[in-house]
């Protein structure tokens, strides 16, 4: 097993107390023994080394569990372009906890989790007693409920903030069982704490999160919350929609475009034909820098030739084409 980081307290050894299959309610308990732990293939809710025992889900996961958990993926992607800054998530990768001689003593899977920062886990599997931890866990209650065991060990892990969502999607059939919506736990002292807003994501308000990953389609509301949150990071951080690869090319290229329109409804104005030499021209602008003096080009030029003389650089002569 690694060495803790410095400065990282060790955490509690779990199991502190005896699995009981009754704190894992719509799973079934099989016997996994560790030599067989890497083959598994299915999801596995939780699993020790001292019974060798593994919380399966009964039933397979229906699109009630994995379409919330894939869709908050991408509202949080949507929150990283806006701060502009890139934010990690994960499925379902496995949260173990080493006993002696590296061997696995307890894994977990939640259905997503969120890095906000570096640094990112390295490694197969996160060490929960090395980290980094997550500052988001997400899990899915469709037929099942963390809160019996699950949000106990989190809690002993030191894991922040754990988001429980029990989805109704509109766009599927309705629900039979459980209240519908998201509840978002704040780690405090041992236990955890009902809160109304996120602390990882300030101003992401529990409410928003639900109503966002059960929509079919993003609602202006839901628009609107990604990118308040998201400038909220970027602020925080000192970065902006700018920053991110793909919005900041994306952006620039928009604020380019209209500067081009905004050239050739000036040329139009003064009754200035925007000829193929002009428009050949346009199609090369691709930054605002010199915007304010390509547009005074466009006022003061008395015709495209001008124009053109006023705005390519010096010694770059453009064909007289009128």
């Amino acid at each position: 097993m690694a060495e803790p980081l410095r400065g990282t307290p060790q955490r509690p050894r779990e199991p502190r107390r005896p699995l009981d299959p009754r704190d894992f309610p719509g799973c079934r308990a099989v016997h996994l023994p560790v030599e067989e732990l890497d083959d598994h293939e299915g999801r596995i809710e939780y699993w020790e080394a001292r019974s060798g025992t593994a919380m399966i889900l009964a039933e397979p996961a229906t699109l009630y569990h994995d379409v919330p958990s894939a869709g908050v993926t991408g509202l949080v992607e949507m929150i990283s372009q806006a701060r502009g800054s890139r934010i990690l998530a994960l499925g379902s990768a496995d949260l173990v906890q080493f006993g002696e001689h590296g061997r696995y003593q307890v894994l977990m899977q939640p259905d997503a989790m969120f890095f906000l920062d570096r640094p990112w886990p390295r490694e197969r599997a996160i060490d929960v007693d090395v980290g980094p931890l997550p500052d988001v866990v997400l899990e899915v209650d469709h037929t099942t409920d963390i809160r019996r065991r699950k949000l106990e060990v989190y809690a002993s892990w030191g894991f922040p903030e754990v988001w429980v969502e029990v989805p109704s999607p509109d766009w599927m059939a309705p629900r039979t069982s459980g209240r519908p919506r998201l509840t978002v736990y704040l780690l405090d002292g041992d236990g955890y704490v009902e809160s109304a807003v996120s602390r990882a994501f300030p101003g992401w308000r529990a409410a928003e999160i639900h109503r966002a990953m059960n929509e079919e389609t993003k609602s202006a509301e839901t628009v609107a919350a990604l990118r308040r949150v998201g400038r909220g990071l970027g602020r925080a951080s000192g970065t902006s929609p700018d920053d991110d690869p793909f919005l900041g090319a994306e952006r620039a290229e928009s604020r380019s475009e209209m500067l081009r329109e905004n050239l050739r409804q000036t040329l139009a104005a003064r009754n200035i034909r925007v000829t193929e030499a002009v428009e050949a021209w346009l199609s090369g602008v691709t930054s605002v820098e010199r915007s304010a003096q390509f547009l005074e080009a466009a006022i003061d030029s008395r015709d495209a030739s001008d124009f053109l003389r006023r705005v390519r650089p010096a010694g770059d002569a453009p064909p007289d084409d009128g």
